[in-house]
């Protein structure tokens, strides 16, 4: 399963980004929710997501997620029977506050396939005139194209 990495989490100034090879079609709130988490954002501050090809030279589609809810609050842990721990949980809740907009080619542009490359001896998924992902295996890349199959499977 394809996950935003902890690297494509991007806090600037005011303007937090991520910066994925993610398909926009796999990525869900909980996947925003743990890099939210990391830059230790509040209520109110929006990220853009944006999906990038598999060697982040071409953007493919964006949108933003906002961060609705931001809840902190103080649990305690009996380590033993003297010893407790205090630690402050933090939830979030997010949402996709934008649709996401295809970059480039138009969305009908946008379908993936599998090409085959001779010199790769394999197949590159390609999505409009952008190689996302490569797979020695025809099966295989064939239901990366569909989006059956996580690219870099």
């Amino acid at each position: 399963m394809q996950q935003i990495a902890p690297q494509e989490f991007h806090l600037l100034q005011d303007n937090p980004y991520i910066r994925t090879k993610c398909p926009q079609h796999l990525i869900t709130d909980d996947m925003i929710v743990r890099r939210v988490k990391n830059g230790n954002l509040v209520a109110g501050d929006t990220v853009l997501v944006q999906c990038m090809n598999s060697d982040y030279t071409d953007l493919l589609a964006e949108c933003e997620y906002r961060v609705i809810s931001r809840k902190s609050e103080i649990k305690t842990y009996e380590i033993s029977d003297h010893n407790t721990r205090q630690a402050e949980e933090i939830t979030y809740k997010v949402q996709r506050w934008t649709e996401w907009r295809q970059v480039g080619s138009s969305v009908a542009d946008n379908a993936m396939r599998a090409v085959w490359n001779l010199g790769k001896r394999g197949y590159d998924i390609v999505m409009g005139d952008t190689v996302v992902g490569f797979h020695e295996d025809k099966e295989t890349a064939a239901m990366m194209a569909a989006g059956k199959v996580p690219l870099g499977a």
